[in-house]
């Protein structure tokens, strides 16, 4: 082979043939890292505790349901001072309680549809049941204060003698004052929002007004 055939630069075609594609070693690289994460992820696996995907680990302590007590027994709950009173009649009705000065509208359905308090007049009604009688938008109460939703019941002798009704002028939501001292009212007064609840109610004559202790 003569001088110059040694130093002649090879062909374009041979220079190519030998070069490394730049792009196949970034692959090659891409491709090794991959298959080192993924030994890793393997040992780490083996390792961890064997459990299952829902399970959360290092769980806090959920705390005591409230009807048990730190020694695990069981603690009845105190009653609702606000519940509907036991022996309190059956069906659509007002029910009124002497002791609580609480005032429930049960629907037909036995469901509490309202419980508000409310302030005792002056002259009670015995415990019983008795009939509405009358009901008026506005009105005048025993003690002559200005009322508005009215509902009035109470014995056969005097079916008028007490009634539901809210103090007007005042605010929706306050709730009414007792009685001046030296006054006579049967009226259970309560605030205008409520008082409105039990107009709607029971102004269908012959509604029950359950009286309970």
């Amino acid at each position: 082979m003569t001088s110059q055939q040694q130093n002649a630069p090879r062909s374009p075609q041979r220079v190519n043939r030998s070069r490394v594609n730049p792009m196949a070693s970034v692959v090659l690289i891409t491709a090794a890292a991959l298959v080192g994460v993924g030994v890793l992820a393997v040992q780490a696996n083996g390792s961890a505790p064997n459990k299952s995907a829902t399970t959360t680990i290092d769980k806090p302590a959920q705390p005591q349901p409230p009807s048990t007590n730190q020694s695990g027994q069981t603690v009845t709950p105190p009653p609702d001072p606000n519940a509907l009173p036991e022996n309190s009649g059956k069906g659509k009705r007002v029910v009124y309680s002497l002791g609580k000065s609480r005032v429930w509208l049960v629907g037909a359905d036995e469901k509490v549809q309202l419980s508000a308090p409310s302030v005792a007049g002056t002259v009670s009604p015995a415990p019983g049941t008795y009939p509405v009688s009358k009901w008026y938008t506005t009105n005048q109460g025993g003690d002559r204060t200005a009322v508005q939703y009215q509902v009035l019941w109470g014995p056969s002798s005097n079916n008028t003698k007490f009634g539901f009704d809210a103090v007007a002028g005042l605010p929706a939501d306050q709730m009414p004052p007792k009685p001046a001292s030296g006054t006579t009212t049967g009226g259970v007064r309560l605030t205008q929002n409520d008082a409105l609840a039990v107009w709607q109610f029971a102004t269908v004559k012959g509604t029950q007004v359950v009286v309970v202790p």
